[in-house]
């Protein structure tokens, strides 16, 4: 009998066929759906769409030199993979399923089905484990069958394809416990049904024309991983956007709809075109002036050598920037990422820096470049990568807006375009979707999240495949993050997405080993033996040396095979000379190198390594010196840090001067905070002893900005630092010993080779920043480092465990790494996926979750912090957040924590601000146990009692927890956890006292 064909999607689709769904209406109209052939029809367009007006043409053109095809014939392939995503929706176990809600309307979808001659088994329609086989599982085995069926029976091969459709859920299929059951339908299942896959097939491939590039494929091409991963991103994006009702309404639609459908749901998502940078080929000075505003700028050797650099990395590659704080690293970033832009045809940058704080601190400052002549001032989209990304004001108040075409009209509604050239997309954004905007600034987890298997890696794939990656303090990151780091490198060089790295102070061994994992993604034979090639006409490139010379710049290039070049920087002509000297550790000997503040003027910064050791030196100077003393660091709710950072930066930032903004005495007490996020200048500095890089990137907030004589203290004019936690000296013939504290943040074998190497500094040598930072970094970290003979013993103890440490480290990011492939053995997502998707659901268990993260660290819990009074019978009646130390009449008004109603939109924001992470001693670690249970269950389960029930109303604050504290006559808010007294003041933040057993 012929085939009947209704006005479906494109006249290839029978009545039969065309019965099938793929989604049911809204509650209100339930039956109203949509077809199976319309979403795949809707599907494929989209992805039309995105690779005609979203994709890079660099990821696009990867893609092409990957699989060997042409430009139409990469777009005919990542379209069909797109439309075929939902395949395994033609399946009575998917189109059955509507029975078991119990909801009459929706049985006509069954009913639609069944009249149209479709059996439904028993078996293969309500599951015997009670456990549904994903569709995506059944889409991957049905395309198998029909790829080998078509064309030829290599089954990898077809396996390589069909995994992009069994992934699209953002997890591979292989491996899930109901897989079996998706290759029984072959045997139990009527014609009907076969009949449709090959129908639906049909279709597919007439809608994009990629029977030929399929034909091509299965010849023998097996598709990368790379590429499963970024065009499984593809197709979950054009999936989701292809399933908002809101951009394809539900219901039928002629043939003759088609076109229009497909335009009014483009325009009423309102991509931007991709952003194409376009570097004028003007001097370099003016290069700076035009991105920056700088007027008749002086530039560093450094900046002009990016440049340079930038400017000869022919097909793109990665580029290292090791340059001393202060030279303007950022802006030689940026530059260099618009170059290389350009060059690669990448539509996005991707900004990434250590903590919260950094990224904060750089968002303005990118946003900034981006809405200069580098965006072309076109709107573009921008996302603040971090999860507490609704606390900073440029960002949470970032226009939001759809970037519509100027003479788009949706429904009647004339759009606009933003009054900005960046802004908010109101689906591009969040947890998972914030990666896909043009510019995001974001912390390094998002990076290094590329390499961890978790759900939807493949948007991060899809996002960061289509930037230019900058790294910046790659010093920052220990070695259980460096295997993270490492991985998401080799990935970013599988896709050639250019890379620049950024560090003050890197090890060589380091910056070695990261481009060897890119050049390794490159797929370059023998990396690790490279050849330097010397031959380039430029005056800048020398002979590359372990002996790195500093500032300096390497470059990884197509250039002659891709050969690594060091390109020389003239050094700074300004050199800062600093005097280290050594104090005792009693605050009898702080009092003394502060005395001359006592009777004078200036500002000093004491530096400590621990929180308590900060608390404890802030409550002795603020009895010495006032109200002169601030206290910053981790331990305070987000707002008051926030308020705390801005004030510094307000009063000892660049702008700020003596009599104009810049206090005439101040002393921060602080802890690494100071070293890593805030542009800062002290004229005398205290610190803890630590490894000597994070000592120099210390002594970078020293004398940091130019300041006449006058505004330094004549004691200060030359910068002297005082050095402090060191319990024993250390000498020729004398180990040093430093506190617990420092011990258990830094690694003693590090501590000891820093210390041998600042000896000479310690006894009078003078410090010159940057002649002396290479030197002293490289000999600290080498792996036999030159120290005194009686150290022996000790340093070879702190050695061993420091190797050993590291191992753990290591071996225990293996454990969900997305590692790279093999040649030969690992041809399919599910291969470097293996450790996620064989646990239950596609869930990581209890036991595994805390391993699962990209750093090295205990989970911890973050609570919200609120002021409460309870009513008389100790329920929570009413509360507050808690008010700030410095700014009068910023707490929130008491509020009736009975109302049934949510929390508006600004009150759940404040809350959120008033977040605090509990202190180590609540980690999930083995070691914190009471009672033997863990003290971190413990603490759930003790807070878990305090919910209120308005609140889990509201999506920004459900499932929060919230500490409730209450005040006391001493001023102090306190509340009891556990075994513990927490305790917090907006002056020392939080202390957590143990509560004795007597």
């Amino acid at each position: 009998m012929t085939a009947e064909y209704t006005m479906c999607p494109s006249q290839l689709a029978s009545v039969e066929t065309s019965s099938l769904w793929a989604k049911t209406g809204s509650e209100e109209t339930p039956s109203i759906g949509l077809s199976l052939p319309q979403h795949m029809t809707d599907a494929g367009s989209v992805a039309a769409e995105l690779w005609d007006k979203w994709l890079s043409p660099g990821a696009k053109q990867r893609i092409m030199e990957l699989l060997n095809l042409t430009q139409d014939e990469a777009k005919s392939f990542a379209c069909w993979v797109a439309a075929t995503h939902d395949m395994g929706k033609a399946t009575p176990e998917f189109a059955g399923q509507l029975d078991s809600r119990g909801k009459e309307e929706l049985r006509v979808f069954r009913e639609r089905i069944e009249k149209q001659g479709f059996c439904f088994p028993q078996d293969l329609t309500t599951p015997p484990t009670g456990t549904r086989c994903p569709h995506s599982t059944y889409s991957q085995s049905i395309l198998i069958k029909l790829l080998t069926g078509r064309y030829t029976d290599d089954v990898e091969t077809a396996k390589t394809i069909a995994s992009i459709a069994g992934a699209h859920h953002g997890v591979p299929a292989e491996y899930v416990p109901e897989t079996g059951r998706a290759c029984a339908i072959f045997e139990g299942l009527n014609d009907k049904w076969h009949q449709a896959w090959h129908e639906l097939f049909e279709m597919t491939l007439e809608q994009t024309s990629a029977d030929q590039v399929l034909k091509k494929l299965m010849s023998g091409t097996k598709i990368p991983v790379a590429v499963q991963l970024y065009l499984t991103g593809l197709v979950i994006m054009a999936d989701w956007i292809a399933s908002n009702p809101e951009y394809f309404p539900m219901g039928t639609f002629s043939v003759e709809a088609q076109h229009g459908r497909l335009n009014q749901g483009w325009k009423a998502l309102g991509l931007e075109y991709p952003w194409a940078a376009h570097v004028e080929n003007s001097d370099t000075s003016g290069l700076y002036s035009s991105r920056f505003s700088w007027k008749n700028p002086t530039l560093r050797p450094m900046q002009e050598v990016v440049v340079n650099a930038a400017r000869s990395m022919n097909g793109g590659g990665m580029m290292c920037i090791e340059a001393p704080m202060g030279q303007g690293k950022t802006e030689a970033g940026l530059i260099a990422a618009e170059i290389l832009a350009q060059e690669t045809g990448r539509s996005g940058l991707a900004f990434a820096a250590p903590t919260q704080a950094t990224s904060n601190a750089l968002f303005d400052r990118v946003k900034a470049w981006a809405q200069g002549p580098a965006g072309g001032f076109e709107p573009h989209t921008m996302f603040l990568g971090h999860a507490k990304n609704q606390q900073q004001d440029s960002f949470r108040y970032l226009q939001r807006a759809d970037i519509f075409d100027s003479e788009a009209d949706i429904e009647g509604k004339q759009s606009i375009r933003p009054n900005t050239s960046v802004a908010r997309h109101s689906w591009i954004g969040g947890r998972k979707r914030g990666i896909l905007s043009t510019f995001v600034v974001c912390t390094i987890d998002q990076i290094l999240m590329m390499a961890l298997q978790s759900r939807h890696v493949m948007l991060r794939h899809l996002g960061l495949g289509s930037k230019v990656v900058i790294i910046d303090e790659v010093h920052a990151y220990d070695a259980y993050m460096g295997v993270y780091l490492k991985e998401a490198l080799y990935w970013l060089g599988q896709m050639n997405a250019p890379v620049i790295l950024m560090s003050a102070t890197l090890p060589a061994h380091v910056r070695i080993s990261l481009m060897e994992s890119y050049a390794e993604g490159l797929e370059i034979q023998d990396s690790t033996e490279w050849d330097f090639d010397d031959d380039f006409d430029s005056e800048d490139v020398t002979e590359p040396s372990l002996d790195l010379d500093y500032p300096v710049i390497h470059t990884l290039t197509a250039e002659d095979g891709y050969t690594p070049r060091k390109w020389q920087v003239t050094a700074p002509e300004e050199q800062v000379t600093i005097s280290i000297r050594q104090i005792g550790d009693e605050f009898t000997d702080l009092d003394k190198v502060l005395e001359p503040l006592e009777i004078g003027h200036g500002c000093a910064a004491v530096i400590c390594n621990t929180v308590g050791r900060a608390q404890n030196a802030y409550e002795h100077l603020r009895a010495k010196f006032g109200a002169n003393v601030m206290l910053t660091h981790s331990r305070f709710t987000s707002k008051h840090r926030a308020e705390k950072e801005a004030d510094l930066v307000s009063q000892l930032g660049k702008g700020a001067h003596r009599g104009d903004g810049r206090p005439e005495r101040l002393i921060v007490v602080g802890t690494q905070v100071i070293e890593q996020s805030l542009d800062l200048d002290f004229d005398v500095m205290v610190t803890d002893f630590a490894p000597v890089d994070l000592v120099l990137q210390r002594l970078g907030r020293l004398h940091r900005h130019e300041r006449d004589d006058s505004e330094r203290p004549s004691e200060y004019r030359s910068p002297i630092c005082y050095v402090r936690g060191v319990e024993i000296f250390g000498s020729e013939t004398q180990v040093p010993e430093f506190p617990k504290g420092s011990r258990s943040v830094y690694e003693p074998a590090i501590l000891l080779s820093s210390y041998a190497q600042l000896l000479p500094y310690f006894d009078g040598k003078a410090l010159r920043i940057p002649a002396d930072m290479s030197e002293l970094v490289q000999k600290a970290y080498e792996d036999t480092p030159k120290y005194p003979d009686a150290w022996n013993d000790a340093y070879q103890e702190a050695r061993e465990e420091f190797n050993k440490n590291r191992e753990t480290a290591e071996r225990r990011a293996q454990s969900y790494l997305l590692k790279h492939p093999g040649a030969q053995t690992q041809t399919v997502m599910a291969d470097v996926m293996n450790n996620y998707i064989n646990t239950k659901n596609g869930t990581l268990s209890e036991d595994q979750i805390g391993e699962a993260r990209v750093r090295d660290s205990d989970a911890s819990l973050e609570v919200i912090a609120i002021v409460v009074e309870r009513d008389g019978d100790g329920y929570i009646d009413r509360y507050r957040t808690i008010p700030s130390a410095t700014r009068k009449n910023q707490d929130i008004d008491w509020h009736n924590a009975k109302d049934p109603e949510e929390p508006t939109k600004p009150l759940a924001f404040e809350l959120l601000a008033s977040a605090i992470r509990l202190p180590y001693q609540y980690s999930d670690s083995p070691k914190n146990r009471v009672n033997g249970q863990l003290r971190f269950d413990a603490a759930i389960e003790e807070l878990e009692d305090e919910r209120i029930d308005s609140w889990q109303k509201s999506f920004m604050l459900a499932g929060e927890l919230i500490l409730p504290f209450e005040l006391q006559d001493s001023g102090f808010y306190e509340v009891k956890l556990v075994d513990y007294l927490l305790r917090y003041s907006p002056e020392l933040g939080l202390e957590a006292i143990q509560i004795s057993d007597d």
